[in-house]
């Protein structure tokens, strides 16, 4: 220690204080990066909702011209079997 005990105590309190004010002066910015950083992940989460609620909506669309297919393929499956009762209706009426 200096000659005068008092003034070294402050010093060490001041570079104490200087380096917990840059500490802080971290921690601020830290924080705003922190806080910048959630906005943008907030933009995100909106947009993935919106993205999600329209995908739910063409799903939906989807699954209404499955089920108009399905109706389609129904009937497809029935035109063999219309066709062979044609054909017998014809016999009969040629033979008859």
């Amino acid at each position: 220690m200096g000659l005068n005990p008092v003034a070294d105590v402050l010093k060490r309190a001041d570079k104490v204080l200087k380096s917990a004010e840059t500490a802080l002066g971290n921690v601020d910015t830290t924080l705003g990066t922190v806080g910048t950083t959630l906005a943008d992940v907030d933009g995100k989460l909106t947009s993935v909702d919106t993205t999600l609620a329209e995908t739910k909506v063409v799903l939906g669309e989807v699954q209404a011209l499955l089920g108009q297919l399905d109706e389609k393929l129904v009937l497809l499956d029935e035109v063999p079997e219309l066709k062979t009762k044609l054909d017998a209706v014809l016999a009969a009426i040629q033979k008859g």
